[in-house]
């Protein structure tokens, strides 16, 4: 009775661990019993966790500001998602502005190069929002495999937009840190209904060897300047020597 009970302990060690994820052992074989009620005792990830998660995981350089809103924007349209005019940067503040959720263009869609886009775009970066439905909010936290659910399909966003390697053309170089923003909005269901990943900041320019290139270029052709200016001015003083030289000559013979 006694081995018994020894070994229905054993076994429920075993069991709990191995639902909790992991299994340990200790160095006699067995199950370690305090490693159990710790890992028992580990609290569930919070969705918001995992949605972070997903973003460092392909955007490792930089962690800006995060904003979680309970909120259910999801029946914006695609076409005024899609609008370079669309005012992303209000919906990326820690109260955002639900004016958006009725948003309408005032002008045909602009260039991504328009400077009121680009100023909208410059203000995004380095801030990161999601906006969930509230039933789904609640879903999530009662239901652990769902949060997961979900935050797989926030991090199939982050890695289809993932940096690209920079490939630099012969004789440049990526000078600075490229920055990052980040918009999702889900649904009731937990799917992604819009998306949106923002990017600046760096610069191309030339690598050091072409630097060290242009500079000696540069050079040579200060020093080509200054000799051709040092050449001017001697052919006009000697011009003006000369002239002098033959006004006094004139004079002498006109004195004579």
């Amino acid at each position: 009775m006694e081995m018994d009970s020894v070994r229905s302990l054993a076994l429920w060690e075993t069991t709990t661990v191995k639902n909790s994820g992991t299994v340990q052992t200790c160095p006699s074989g067995g199950v370690a019993f305090a490693d159990v009620l710790q890992t028992a005792s580990q609290p569930e990830e919070s969705f918001a966790d995992m949605w972070k998660a997903a973003y460092r995981k392909y955007f490792p350089q930089g962690e800006g500001q995060w904003f979680y809103h309970v909120m259910d924007a999801s029946g914006l349209s695609d076409a005024e998602w899609q609008h370079n005019d669309f005012p992303f940067d209000r919906l990326m503040q820690e109260e955002p502005d639900a004016s958006v959720l009725s948003w309408r263009p005032s002008r045909a869609n602009p260039s991504q190069l328009d400077a009121q886009v680009q100023a909208k775009t410059q203000a995004t970066l380095g801030k990161h929002a999601i906006f969930v439905p509230p039933e789904l909010d609640e879903k999530m936290k009662n239901d652990s495999a769902l949060a997961r659910k979900v935050a797989s399909a926030v991090e199939r966003v982050y890695s289809f937009h993932r940096p690209q390697p920079f490939l630099p053309m012969p004789g440049t170089k990526f000078y600075g840190t490229k920055t990052y923003g980040s918009v999702i909005v889900l649904n009731a269901e937990g799917e992604v209904e819009h998306a949106c990943v923002t990017s600046g900041g760096g610069m191309i320019g030339p690598d050091e060897h072409t630097l060290r290139q242009i500079e000696r270029e540069q050079a040579k052709k200060r020093e080509r300047r200054e000799a051709a200016h040092r050449i001017a001015v001697e052919a006009a003083e000697k011009h003006w020597r000369l002239a002098a030289i033959y006004d006094t000559q004139y004079l002498k013979a006109e004195v004579v």
